[in-house]
């Protein structure tokens, strides 16, 4: 478990430029059930430009760009149509952007993997990839358990699953991986 992990992370560092679309779903506290699918797609360039288009959330998002370019601006632009907004960094609206590129889950996953009982990783097939799966119990932390695929051949996660004490919190499943030769000027509207 703990070199699948360190793959990861070498994946990470190693990664200059990555795009990836992936869907998400979160427990609705209310009724305890996985709330509707999200559908995401994202753009990276390290060290920090970005492009996230929302697919999938609701009526007012979809469609919406959301990209964070350091060179021309320090708040990140969003545009819905003809409809432009900026948010500042620390946003709540926008939060969860900063949290979606590889580094970031790879250093949680590593946050969560320190002196975290990990299971004998198994083989498995996912959307018709041979992948591995990592399950850890992370301790001291809400996270309770931490189910990991990552594709055997490339290393990239492929699903995301935590799980705290009430059971399944949230998923993440990454449907499309490319590496395209990304320049700044793609982070411009």
């Amino acid at each position: 478990a703990r070199q699948a992990v360190q793959r990861l992370a070498q994946k990470a560092n190693t990664t200059r430029a990555y795009a990836y679309q992936w869907e998400f779903q979160e427990r609705d506290e209310k009724t305890g059930k996985l709330g509707e699918k999200q559908v995401y797609k994202l753009e990276f360039l390290k060290p920090h430009y970005r492009k996230m288009t929302i697919i999938q959330r609701d009526l007012f998002s979809n469609g919406a760009v959301l990209i964070y370019n350091p060179d021309e601006d320090s708040k990140v632009n969003a545009r819905r149509g003809i409809i432009r907004r900026s948010y500042e960094k620390n946003d709540p609206e926008i939060a969860r952007f900063f949290e979606t590129d590889l580094d970031y889950m790879v250093k949680d996953i590593q946050r969560l993997f320190r002196g975290a009982q990990a299971e004998p990783v198994k083989s498995t097939t996912l959307n018709g990839r041979n992948c591995w799966q990592v399950t850890f119990r992370p301790r001291g932390d809400t996270i309770q358990r931490v189910v990991l695929v990552l594709d055997a051949q490339d290393q990239m996660p492929r699903r995301i699953e935590y799980h705290d004490a009430k059971g399944l919190r949230s998923v993440r499943v990454f449907t499309e991986y490319s590496f395209p030769n990304l320049k700044p000027d793609d982070f411009k509207f």
